[in-house]
């Protein structure tokens, strides 16, 4: 996972960790070990819902949760 895209995007969006995970009802304690991780730890639902909160393309998508190692195929 690339974390400093997450967070990237994140920042850009004006959100804290605390509002993020406010979004995801999670703790700010279980989001910053998510975001901070070098593994992804988000679960699917969550990943799904980041992409509506920080309106992700699929490329934005592939290249944090997946270090662009998907296939491509448009999600939009």
């Amino acid at each position: 996972m690339n974390s400093r895209l997450l967070k990237a995007k994140r920042v850009e969006h004006g959100l804290r960790q605390i509002d993020l995970a406010r979004k995801l009802d999670i703790t700010e304690k279980t989001m910053n070990r998510k975001e901070c991780s070098s593994v992804n730890r988000f679960t699917a639902d969550e990943m799904l819902a980041l992409v509506g909160i920080l309106s992700l393309s699929s490329d934005e998508f592939n290249a944090i949760f997946f270090d662009r190692s998907l296939p491509y195929r448009s999600m939009d």
